[in-house]
């Protein structure tokens, strides 16, 4: 046997949601380049399809004339994660459209909101649990549903945060931890559940990552960067290309074939201290 992983995903249909931001636009680079059609999901229907556009023309260029990688096809879909029928919705018309059901999901989407614990709106604390918790919850459901009624076997990557197991200091942000800790014992209770159905379920938990979002965080803010990388020990943000290998680890079957219910964090080491 062959004991080397084989990280191809020629045939695979991947969703990754937050399909727009940072961390998927490099994400779905790697996935196309491995041969999987890509869907896209975020909120802005103008700005995924922007996105999708970009990944296909990079697509073409980088991979043109690769006969043993060929690029999968990618599509752009609008959708609230925190709302169960619009993913339901979303979810049948991406397997629908491209012709397969789609066996790994990469759930990024989500936000932060900082606000001190005895000050945070009710309104504020509700709908970031909705979309970080909840949401992950609905997609995840959306995906299994038809991998379990056709007998096929499937991947689920929920991003999750090294905010589910620490205390990001010196931003409050009681809702988006709390959520955080959710997913990362929602990645394992369902993991244990769908164990029998030859569904993997495991949590990528990052540290602090320059996306061009976190680049505008700290934008004119020094002193939060120099804070934040003080309590990292290798004393700098992560690029997102650096997740890339922890992604296609867990969605390849057979380099993580035994990897289930796990919170994988790349932090750059900042749980350590």
């Amino acid at each position: 046997d062959n004991v080397v992983p084989n990280f191809r995903l020629v045939g695979r249909l991947v969703i990754i949601t937050g399909g727009s931001g940072g961390l998927a636009s490099v994400v779905s680079r790697a996935l196309l380049a491995q041969g999987a059609d890509v869907a896209l999901i975020d909120m802005n229907l103008e700005r995924t399809k922007q996105a999708a556009k970009d990944l296909a023309a990079w697509g073409e260029e980088t991979l043109k004339g690769r006969s043993d990688q060929p690029a999968g096809q990618v599509s752009a879909w609008s959708c609230n994660i925190g709302d169960s029928e619009s993913v339901e919705t979303t979810f049948s018309a991406i397997n629908e459209q491209h012709g397969k059901i789609a066996d790994v999901l990469i759930n990024s989407a989500g936000y932060c909101e900082n606000f001190p614990a005895e000050d945070y709106p009710a309104p504020n604390a509700e709908g970031i649990l909705k979309v970080n918790g909840l949401g992950a919850f609905y997609v995840s459901q959306a995906f299994a549903r038809p991998l379990i009624a056709n007998n096929q076997k499937g991947s689920i990557i929920l991003v999750g945060s090294m905010s589910g197991t620490i205390v990001n200091d010196p931003q409050p942000q009681s809702m988006y931890n709390m959520s955080k800790a959710g997913v990362i014992h929602l990645v394992r209770s369902l993991a244990c559940e769908w164990a029998k159905y030859n569904i993997r379920v495991n949590t990528l938990s990052p540290g602090y990552i320059l996306t061009p979002l976190t680049r505008n965080v700290i934008s004119g803010h020094s002193e939060m960067k120099d804070a934040w990388e003080s309590k990292i020990p290798m004393k700098r943000m992560a690029e997102p290309k650096e997740f890339v290998g922890s992604i296609l680890y867990l969605a390849s079957d057979s380099a993580s074939s035994y990897t289930t219910g796990h919170n994988l964090v790349v932090d750059g080491g900042y749980e350590c201290w």
